[in-house]
């Protein structure tokens, strides 16, 4: 008992979690109570079969990802208003950065690896775990209770980890950092860029995707994404697929403008394939695929 108060609380929560521990073991360390907003009812926990249980809806973007199980906590004040604390185990850091890139819109939070704040809803990442604390009731009475329990959870998730080695891929002039997304499957792709209803490109759990935005100049403006697939078959197949579906009249450079008069560009390297969206010309198209970092065969 000595060696193990040598150990921040982090370290010992970390050494139970990856030795088969779940997400009940945080019920004993998460405060009941912060400001004056206590715990209510019966903490739950979801897995991937149960998660339906808990959302109407959402719980394909989590399925798209590795994850793991949730662990749910409400927190109510006097005034009869709730907190509701999400943490998800999802499996890597990189999966935990993936489901909190794909819905990046509000400011900084200084809370955990990366995080944000906005309209009552706290959004954090720290190592493995993704975190969700959402108001229901009056924001900005729940404001400051919402961000002192992110403050209070967060050392409790172990360290800092890695962000998918993909995102080396991208560009690094005009890139906007805060605007870009990691991922695997289609429905996630398309709740941030829509491409098509059908899965053209054959998305699933064994391919990695990164969607950026990027804005060299208020003129030079577009959005790249970057698959990797298992093989180079498989990305030569969605290469095709995307071209007879999205760019049929495209040609040798497979690019071509598009309704709204910008210009898509598709490029396949072994088993990558690269899409820039949204160009303003098919010069900056290419400029934007030329940067792009594939590693080399």
């Amino acid at each position: 008992m000595k060696l193990l108060k040598l150990f921040p609380v982090w370290v010992l929560f970390f050494i139970i979690s990856t030795a088969g521990g779940d997400m009940k073991d945080l019920a004993q360390s998460i405060p009941k109570k912060i400001l004056d907003w206590e715990a209510v009812g019966q903490d739950a926990v979801y897995d991937r079969k149960t998660i339906y249980d808990y959302m109407d809806g959402g719980a394909e973007v989590y399925l798209a990802f590795d994850f793991r199980n949730a662990f749910v906590r409400k927190f109510r004040n006097p005034s009869q208003e709730e907190i509701a604390l999400d943490i998800y185990d999802m499996g890597s850091s990189e999966e935990a950065f993936g489901i909190f890139s794909c819905d990046r819109e509000d400011p900084e939070a200084g809370i955990g690896q990366e995080s944000e704040y906005g309209y009552g809803l706290l959004r954090v990442r720290q190592g493995r775990f993704f975190v969700s604390i959402t108001a229901a009731g009056d924001e900005k009475r729940a404001e400051k209770a919402i961000l002192e329990l992110g403050k209070a959870v967060v050392p409790l998730l172990g360290p800092p980890g890695p962000v998918p080695d993909l995102l080396k891929c991208l560009p690094e002039s005009g890139f906007k950092q805060n605007r870009t997304s990691y991922f695997h499957a289609a429905v996630n792709l398309n709740n941030r860029f829509f491409v098509a209803s059908e899965n053209i490109l054959g998305l699933g759990r064994n391919t990695d995707c990164v969607f950026a935005e990027y804005a060299a100049s208020p003129a030079e403006t577009g959005d790249i994404l970057v698959v990797r697939y298992p093989d180079e078959p498989r990305a030569r197949a969605a290469y095709e697929s995307f071209l007879k579906a999205c760019l049929p009249g495209a040609g040798p450079e497979a690019a071509a403008l598009t309704e709204n008069w910008k210009w898509t560009m598709a490029r396949i390297w072994g088993n990558y394939l690269a899409v820039v969206f949204e160009a303003p010309s098919k010069e900056y198209a290419k400029t934007l695929h030329s940067a792009i970092r594939f590693p080399q065969k």
